[in-house]
């Protein structure tokens, strides 16, 4: 029999409630932080593919196949009771549920390029603290690593005519014009930790990216807590992260209010203070120095050693 390595959903229809909603917000982080644990163990043993020292892994998805659609004996419609609102780019190779190891009606899914809060996001966001207060702990916005729509906005903010030119749309001028201040703020960021001189210095393109992505997903944090706190839906907590396409994780490098800067991050809680975006560019950019080593890169959450970013990265 040919090897496999399984990534299973499963439902158990003598006890189809097995995975009820969490009871609150830290509960709901940790779900999502250990569906994550065990989606990028998968994508580590499919990398592997080495069944020498045992029994074929399996990684099993807990799911009630009742919520979403399934003949029910009352012939009622399923209720929808996603426990967390992800708010993340459209990219292809970010499959939301997979990589937060949840199943079917767990997630309430808002996709948009670049993960920009345009009106139609904030709108959906807007319903799920209304119609969806009943099930929904958090809120997370989602970045990733290698993001076109960010790669576009950094090349625009290098090379404005980029961005005035024919061959950009108007349509995407908008989307940029949304990632334009998290850029800016990355580069202020790489200018106090490298020099004067930083645009100059190798891996900078790169490395602006990378800040841009997770200055991005927080910035967009701390708008969606002030939506949360003017709905008066304190119980909700908002968090932010960033899925690294190279190990599959979905962590911050630094969280200001947490953590200690060498503990490594699943999920960071949103910037309460417009100033924490400013400490965080400037710690962004210290760890993305040139001249750190790959395993000082890998230590703190950061994709990968800057010029790998570019040389994987994608239009999303």
């Amino acid at each position: 029999m040919k090897n496999t390595i399984d990534y299973v959903y499963r439902f158990d229809p003598s006890n189809p409630s097995a995975k009820p909603v969490p009871p609150d917000a830290d509960v709901a982080k940790r779900r999502l932080e250990e569906g994550n644990h065990m989606f990028s163990q998968w994508m580590d043993s499919c990398g592997q593919s080495n069944f020498s020292k045992g029994e074929q892994p399996q990684y099993v998805v807990q799911c009630n196949g009742l919520e979403v659609g399934m003949v029910r004996s009352d012939s009622q419609m399923p209720r929808q009771l996603p426990f967390a609102v992800v708010v993340g780019c459209s990219d292809a190779r970010v499959p939301t549920e997979m990589i937060f190891g949840q199943g079917f009606n767990d997630l309430f899914v808002i996709r948009v390029v670049g993960g920009v809060l345009g009106g139609e996001s904030l709108g959906s966001i807007g319903f799920s603290l209304n119609a969806l207060s009943e099930s929904v702990r958090v809120i997370v916005m989602l970045g990733h690593s290698g993001c076109g729509a960010v790669t576009a906005a950094v090349d625009a903010y290098l090379h404005p005519l980029k961005f005035w030119s024919k061959s950009t749309p108007s349509t995407l001028r908008t989307i940029l014009q949304g990632l334009f201040v998290p850029v800016r703020e990355a580069a202020n960021g790489l200018k106090q930790a490298w020099g004067a001189d930083a645009r100059e210095q190798p891996g900078y393109r790169e490395a602006l990216i990378e800040a841009s992505v997770f200055l991005n997903a927080a910035q967009g944090a701390y708008d969606v807590r002030l939506e949360v706190e003017r709905s008066g839906k304190f119980e909700i907590e908002v968090l932010y992260g960033v899925y690294n396409l190279f190990n599959h994780k979905v962590t911050m490098p630094i969280d200001l209010h947490h953590h200690a800067d060498h503990e490594p991050l699943g999920l960071a809680y949103a910037p309460t203070n417009p100033r924490d975006f400013s400490t965080l560019a400037l710690r962004l950019g210290e760890l993305l120095r040139p001249g750190r080593s790959p395993a000082e890169h890998k230590a703190n959450g950061a994709a990968k050693p800057p010029k790998r970013i570019t040389d994987k990265a994608e239009k999303s």
